[in-house]
């Protein structure tokens, strides 16, 4: 995945975060208590004794004014176990043929209630493990004419099992038409949507956990994975009312679990961004073992205090973690670091916001007493938010590793290629070798026997002609020997060697050369067939002066320009008989030949005032060149 793809899918999820939060200030705005209608009442005064009485206590028992919401830890410190609240009123709207009903809208941990001494309806076991109902309201049917326009007492029964805190909100009285939608809206945003976010955490967990089973070295997949597991299990806390524990060891994993949570959290977000402090990891997991063995410790007095000072701690490490992230967001311009600093932010706070509802501080708690907890809506933004991002990341390093893999691919065919090039070349350059070593052999075994043969006929011939043929043939000889391992030579040299044998040969007849050579650079080289064409063409020029020109003196031109090489040989001789047939003279052609392996041209005409001058133009183009 490109860097622009990744900037765009970063993009994507910033957006998908300011949204996901925004649905959750709507949750909290729309989960708020509504308005209730003309008809409905309101109880929020009433009386309280602590009985562990199962019906009723009469009124004798040590009934104490109290207004609701009524929260234990801090209107009864010293009250556990079993709880009566006792509430008269009157309901002058009474319909007689309309069916009414009472609604718990908050309670903890379990409630039944009573109507004019009889029972109308329980949340459920009152033992352990006791029906737990802390985030579920009640709605219990009044039986018909049970409801009375005056003199009405309602009883509600409230269990606090150790470790729990137990409260009761006012309870409303209405038309069961009425409060029916009241309970249902409750059951959805605290019950329905909390086991939907369970399953996408499940899901997202499952998915996490998969990615980390194929890379075990991106342990960030498999913490943040097992932390969406743990939330999973802890979140049923919300919406199960038979705890698989007694209550005392339910309330201990839920508390602790959070602590738990936060590390997995922490450890596995800033490991990817790229954020590894080992001591502070080091404490992470520290605070991850030691919250639920100081709560197992803690006696029931202190259970909540305790909790509470854990939740505090961990929101100070979540904290720190925030100033990490936002440094390397920041700082270190870290696209995905400000985005988990955006979510985390916003998560603490709706934290804070829970752990003063669990805290109950007397100064605040009017404030917050009827919220909902908002950490049940906002953490499971969180897993997705963080699911989106490791999965794009994911998916983009595959995408990376298919890439890369495609272009190593190409890469090898293109390398086998090669090798395949090289191969053959390095199977001719063997030929050649080969052929090279085999043909200085022959060449050397030429050069020492028939070139001693040679050089003798060139001592013992009767006359200059049949000299001169056997030092020809000769020359020849030596040319090929020396040009036979030689794949280049600079013409310069070339016209060198060619210049001495010209003036050795012109010498013994007694004529005289003018070399005129005006290429003195070394930018023109000639193969080996080509230096063997050029230096015959020139000895057959000479040797045909020698043999039939009569001449006194040869003179042998070069030029270069930047398309051509001009060779010009003229001599003062007798020239060509008139009506001389160039094409039938085996000298003249065998240069013509010579000329046209080349790539040129030969010019042969009269001189001026007499002799012969043959011209010879090579384009350059024919020749290696150097800079």
């Amino acid at each position: 995945m490109s860097l622009k793809h990744i900037h765009s899918s970063n993009h994507i999820v910033w957006q998908i975060a300011v949204w996901l939060m925004l649905n959750v200030v709507a949750i909290h705005v729309w989960a708020a208590p509504a308005s209730v209608s003309p008809s409905t009442i309101t109880l929020p005064q009433g009386q309280f004794v602590a009985s562990t009485a199962a019906s009723p206590p009469t009124a004798q028992a040590d009934w104490q004014p109290i207004q609701l919401p009524d929260i234990w830890k801090i209107n009864h410190p010293r009250a556990d176990g079993i709880g009566w609240y006792r509430l008269q009123f009157d309901y002058p709207a009474l319909q007689p043929k309309a069916v009414y009903g009472v609604y718990l809208s908050r309670l903890s941990l379990n409630a039944e209630a009573y109507l004019n001494g009889q029972a109308i309806g329980s949340g459920g076991s009152f033992i352990e493990p006791v029906a737990r109902h802390w985030n579920r309201p009640l709605l219990f049917a009044i039986p018909p004419s049970l409801l009375k326009k005056t003199n009405n007492t309602l009883w509600v029964r409230v269990i606090a099992p150790p470790h729990s805190q137990a409260m009761l909100s006012p309870p409303q009285i209405d038309v069961l038409q009425q409060l029916q939608p009241r309970f249902d809206e409750a059951v959805f945003v605290r019950i329905t949507l909390n086991q939907t976010a369970s399953l996408l955490i499940i899901g997202i967990g499952l998915l996490m956990l998969s990615l980390w089973w194929r890379r075990k070295q991106d342990t960030a997949y498999g913490l943040f994975g097992l932390a969406a597991f743990v939330w999973a299990i802890q979140s049923l806390n919300f919406y199960i009312i038979h705890a698989p524990l007694k209550t005392p060891l339910w309330e201990i994993f839920v508390n602790a679990s959070f602590q738990a949570i936060a590390s997995l959290w922490l450890i596995s977000l800033l490991d990817f961004v790229g954020i590894r402090i080992q001591r502070f990891k080091r404490l992470l997991w520290g605070m991850l073992l030691l919250s639920p063995i100081t709560l197992l410790a803690v006696p029931d007095a202190y259970f909540t205090f305790m909790t509470d000072c854990w939740h505090l701690m961990t929101m100070v490490f979540v904290l720190y973690g925030l100033g990490l992230l936002a440094r390397a967001g920041f700082i270190a311009r870290n696209q995905d670091a400000r985005i988990l600093l955006m979510t985390l932010s916003v998560i603490l706070l709706f934290a804070f916001h829970d752990w003063l509802i669990h805290t109950n501080l007397p100064m605040i708690n009017q404030w917050v007493s009827g919220d909902e907890y908002l950490m049940q809506f906002s953490a499971p933004v969180l897993f997705l938010i963080v699911g989106l991002m490791m999965t794009s990341r994911y998916v983009g390093a595959l995408n990376s590793y298919e890439q890369l893999n495609r272009e190593l691919e190409q890469r090898v065919i293109s390398k086998h290629r090669e090798l395949d090039q090289n191969f053959a070349q390095l199977q001719t350059m063997l030929k050649e070798q080969a052929t090279l070593e085999e043909r200085e052999r022959i060449y050397q075994d030429l050069h020492d026997d028939l070139g001693a043969k040679l050089l003798t006929l060139v001592y013992r011939a009767q006359n200059p002609n049949n000299a001169e043929l056997a030092r020809s043939a000769l020359q020849d000889l030596r040319d090929v020997v020396s040009r036979a391992g030689t794949e280049s030579v600079p013409l310069t040299y070339a016209m060198a060697d060619y210049r001495v044998e010209c003036e050795k040969r012109l010498s013994d007849v007694h004529i005289r050369l003018q070399w005129d050579n005006q290429v003195d650079d070394d930018h023109l080289h000639l193969t080996q067939p080509q230096a063997l064409n050029l230096g015959r063409i020139i000895r057959e020029a000479i040797s045909n002066v020698i043999r039939h020109a009569q001449a006194s003196e040869v003179v042998v031109k070069m030029r270069a320009t930047q398309q051509h090489l001009s060779l010009v040989i003229a001599d003062n001789g007798i020239g060509l008989p008139a009506g001389y047939d160039q094409s039938k003279g085996r000298g003249l052609i065998n240069i013509q030949k010579r000329t046209s392996l080349l790539g040129g041209e030969i010019h042969i005409r009269a001189n001026q005032p007499s002799g012969l001058w043959l011209h010879m133009v090579i384009p350059c183009a024919a020749f290696q060149q150097t800079a």
